[in-house]
């Protein structure tokens, strides 16, 4: 798997600032969205916990999809084929 350490460094400074609760919860936030949302998350992710944005998702009764490879938080990158072919769709079907 390709290493980026500015895409690493960047990944890193989005998880330490960006709250979509915007400091309230993930059920109002639900309420402000307005968009259709396809959510991607990894069950084997030590990064990023995927059990907040699988919550969120059901929240927003957004489609999902969680990847369950031993690749972890680089799971998209791995599983590219899958990732491609459910974001392909989705955008067909909105």
């Amino acid at each position: 798997t390709y290493f980026d350490a500015s895409n690493w460094l960047r990944q890193l400074q989005a998880m330490m600032v960006y709250d979509i609760a915007k400091g309230s919860t993930l059920e109002a936030a639900a309420k402000r969205v307005k968009a259709h949302v396809l959510i991607v998350s990894a069950s084997q992710d030590h990064m990023v916990d995927p059990i907040p944005a699988i919550y969120f998702a059901d929240l927003l009764k957004a489609q999902r999809l969680i990847l369950d490879s031993d690749c972890g938080h680089l799971s998209p990158g791995c599983e590219m084929d899958k990732v491609n072919a459910t974001v392909n769709r989705f955008l067909l079907e909105k």
